[in-house]
């Protein structure tokens, strides 16, 4: 991640992380009690989500910025893809690191 500092990383998985698991949060109240979910238990959902993805971002800082960016490039990459590529192995290589991981 050249251009983009690690906070905004942070910023960014943590607000994807605690989306994610509020809406899961509010989805299985509705299909459970069928009614809507309290804005105290989508805030506790949403702190949870973003506690959890700021947990694993200190635990896998490789994999993590390996995703975010994956997440960030989405658009152009579903650009790309419509314009009709044709084959499919010419992508980039993957680094396979094996040992002590790098904290």
């Amino acid at each position: 991640m050249s251009g983009v500092p690690a906070s905004s990383n942070s910023f960014l998985g943590m607000a994807i992380g605690g989306v994610v698991i509020a809406s899961l949060g509010a989805a299985s109240v509705y299909a459970m009690e069928k009614k809507k979910p309290t804005v105290k238990s989508l805030l506790r959902d949403f702190i949870i989500g973003a506690v959890m993805v700021l947990l694993l971002l200190q635990i896998l800082p490789d994999s993590a910025q390996q995703i975010v960016g994956t997440v960030k490039s989405i658009p152009s990459f579903s650009s790309s893809m419509i314009g009709g590529a044709v084959g499919g192995g010419g992508g980039a290589d993957m680094d396979i690191q094996v040992g002590i991981p790098k904290f």
